[in-house]
Order: structure tokens, then sequence, then C-alpha cells
């Protein structure tokens, strides 16, 4: 018989609700698992105002239920947050080759095309890829048994993998995917139970999402298919590749680089990260004015041990997040899911909080009903050429030709492709560029 082991949670003064009584056991593979007990339940019965996702997630805590939400519609409110990539090499323009999965997901999620493994979903594109759109997630607080149709367009881009299973999308299976036109819509009931979603090991990127007090969700789209088992989740879940522009650039001159916002809105939340090895550091620029730049040196970035640089950079870029309008667990959600790819992987990079504006350009949505509050954030990220890696990757070539030997396709983790490109543009000699171009066409074909 496990023994259960007391779980910390929330002090429920601070959280504003009562909590749930949880304990922590392990099961015969010493795996995690942690299960509610008891939530709290208002006159009726019914679970209020959001149920937390509680289902047996493997090495999953579940948070309680404690935002706070308007009642002025029965769909009280829809939050997203999300994020895209891009990389820039020095003269800050961003370089194609964007193509390839930088986190793997559970096999449960959908992919418009798995015939090529490693390419998001996307299969065989016939168009460069310029922006990777990661994990945009949509949780629901309302009341249960409601239904709600979701409408996602991406008018530059399309949408290759997704969770829970959609109603439609665009555009159709088996035409040349040209990164343009894509839409998914879903037909989803609100829960007032736990949903009965997949197991996901601890370890997991999917597994922070889920650690949000939202409802719970099941998809009608395909469930009303005779022999088919409607999926539920704690969000909907979809990312995809385009190939858009936004008016921001990230030059650099030998180390130095400049963030240059060239709206008409103010930009904030801006974080210049240095991460890598056993020791890391940001430099946080707050918010850059409209029409604004601004420079910092490679060696102005304070370097911490590891754990002390990720640990700040985090607590940093939540605090953003939050001041966007993400309740206070969808933004350490976000931020956990993206720790290795935004503070651990190394390189130099760049974020900031995209303007709403500017979201609801990229991603149109359309909810029936109207949300009392819709919240959607996204993230930039860009992975930053400065001239001195341009050189070494120059040089890499020329060493890498001259000993009759290729250069990995993972030699600069899952930014080869476009370091490669990136090279190339630099490159006069011919037939280092004819290497050069081999070298490119091996990495775009790697998962």
């Amino acid at each position: 018989m496990p023994v259960p082991v007391p779980v910390p949670v929330p002090d429920p003064e601070e959280e504003g609700r009562p909590e749930p009584q949880k304990e922590l056991y392990k099961n015969g593979n010493d795996e995690s698992i942690f299960v509610p007990k008891t939530w709290p339940r208002g006159p009726n019965g019914s679970m209020k105002p959001s149920i937390a996702l509680s289902l047996l997630v493997l090495g999953c805590q579940v948070a309680p239920p404690t935002n706070q939400l308007s009642r002025s519609s029965a769909l009280h409110a829809v939050h997203e947050w999300g994020t895209f990539t891009s990389v820039m090499g020095s003269d800050g323009k961003t370089v194609a080759g964007l193509q390839h999965t930088e986190e793997l997901l559970p096999s449960f999620v959908h992919l418009r095309d798995a015939s090529v493994p490693g390419q998001k979903g996307a299969g065989s594109l016939v168009v460069p890829v310029h922006q990777k759109l990661e994990t945009p997630v949509l949780y629901f607080y309302g009341e249960g048994h409601q239904q709600v149709s979701v409408d996602v367009s991406f008018p530059k881009g399309v949408i290759s993998e997704w969770y829970p299973e959609a109603s439609s999308f665009a555009p159709a299976l088996g035409v040349p995917l040209t990164l343009e036109h894509g839409k998914m819509s879903w037909q989803v009931e609100l829960l007032d139970e736990s949903a009965n979603a997949p197991l996901v090991p601890e370890h997991s990127v999917w597994a922070p999402s889920r650690r949000v007090a939202a409802n719970g969700l099941r998809e009608l789209g395909h469930s009303s298919t005779a022999g088919t088992v409607a999926e539920e989740e704690g969000f909907i879940f979809y990312r995809g590749l385009g190939c858009f522009d936004v008016p921001v650039s990230v030059t650099s001159k030998g180390e130095e680089l400049t963030f240059s916002n060239d709206s008409a809105v103010d930009l904030h939340g801006v974080l210049v990260l240095l991460g890598g090895g056993q020791r890391g550091g940001f430099v946080s620029l707050g918010t850059i004015e409209a029409g604004g730049m601004r420079s910092v040196g490679r060696e102005q970035i304070p370097l911490d041990a590891a754990e002390i640089y990720v640990r700040d950079a985090k607590a940093t870029l939540a605090q953003s997040l939050e001041a966007s309008g993400l309740f206070a667990d969808e933004a350490r959600a976000m931020v956990d899911t993206w720790t290795d790819s935004y503070f651990v992987t190394s390189g130099l990079r760049v974020l900031y909080v995209v303007p709403r504006a500017w979201t609801d350009e990229i991603l149109p949505i359309d909810l029936d009903p109207r949300p009392a509050d819709l919240v959607r954030t996204l993230v930039g990220r860009i992975e930053v050429m400065t001239e001195v890696e341009e050189r070494d990757v120059v040089r890499d070539l020329e060493e890498a030709k001259a000993a009759n030997a290729w250069i990995r396709p993972d030699a600069y983790g899952r930014f080869t492709e476009p370091k490669l490109r990136r090279a190339a543009a630099l490159i006069g000699d011919p037939a280092l560029q004819q290497f050069t171009e081999l070298m490119i066409t091996q990495a775009a074909l790697s998962p």
C-alpha cells in the first residue's frame, strides 16, 4: 500500500479560494501521480468558477482553481499564450529554414502530414519557412456544459499540429503547402468535471500547460462520427509554420546587438538572453518606445550560475506575461514550457511581448459565444547571429570542405539550416558556395 506524501499547495489566503486536498502516491514504476481528492463546490454542487484539469497526469501537479473572473457572460474568459520564433543575421533580416521540430510532442497530437519526421507535421514544403508558430494554447473559463465554436485563421501560414481534434481545417490535405490561408476550427464543450486527458510523463513539454485552473474541454467536432471517442484536454493547442514579418529587427556589429522597434507602438518586456553551459545571463531592456532602439554588448550581459540565471530570467518574463493580462498560473505554465528553449539552449536571443494588435493580425480568432474577457499573449523570440558567429560558421565550412568532411545536420542545434543559409549569403567563393548549398540541402531534409 503506497504511503501518501504531503504535497505543498498555495496558501489559500493568498489565493483567495479554498484549496483541494492532494496526496502524492508512488506507483509501481516509481512515477509520481498527483490525485486531487476533493474540489471546492458551489451551492448547487458544481465546480466554480473554473475547473483545473485534474486527470492523473504523470508528474504534473494540478493547480487549485483560483483565477478570479468576470460573471457578465456564461463564457467568462478565454486566455491564450504562445510564441513565434525567427532567426536573424547580423543584418537584421530573417533567415529561412525554420521548419525543424524543436520540442517533441506527445504521440496523441494530430499532425497535418507525418510523412517527413521532424518537420513540425507539415510534410514536404515548397516554400521557405521564416517563422515557427510555437504552442499557442487557449484556456477557457465559464459555466460547464456550454458549447463554444473556435475559429483561428493563419493568413500567412498553416497550422500543422493540434489537439484536440478539429472540426475542419484548411488548406485541404494533399495540396502543396504554400504557407498561406491556414485555418482551423474546433467545436468544444466546457466541462464541470476534470478532462479525461491522455497521460504524459513528468518531463514532457506538454505537462506544464496542464497546471492551470481552467475548465476541462471535450471536443465535439469528430466525436459524433460512429465509433470515435471524444478527445478531452484542459486547453486547445495548435502550432504551425509561417512566412510573415514584424516591424522589429536585431542587428549586430561585432558582438554588440541593437534591437530596433520600427513600429508605431511601444514594445514591452524586452529581454536579451545568453544561454548554454554552466553559466548564463540576461539583460532586461524593459519597454522600447515606438521607433526606438537599444544596444547591448555581449560583455554587458552579467553571467551567473545556470540555475540562478534561469530562475531570475523566468521570474522576469513571468512578470511581463502577467502584466499583459495572463493569470499567474498561465504565466508560470508558459515559462515552464519554454524553460529549455528560451533559457537553457545555447545561443544569444531576444524575447519581447507581442502587441495584441499584431497577434490579432497574424492569427485572427473568432469565438462564439464571445467571452467577456479575451487575452492573447504571444512572445516574439529572435535567435540572433552576431558577426562573430557568422564568421565562425563560414570558417567551419571552409575547414569541412578542405577536410572533405560534412557539417552535421545538428551542428548548430535546431537552427543549423538557417545558420548555414546565412553563411551562404556571405560566401563569395563559388566552390565553397556549392559545398555550402549541399550542406543546406542535407540540413533541410533532417528531422
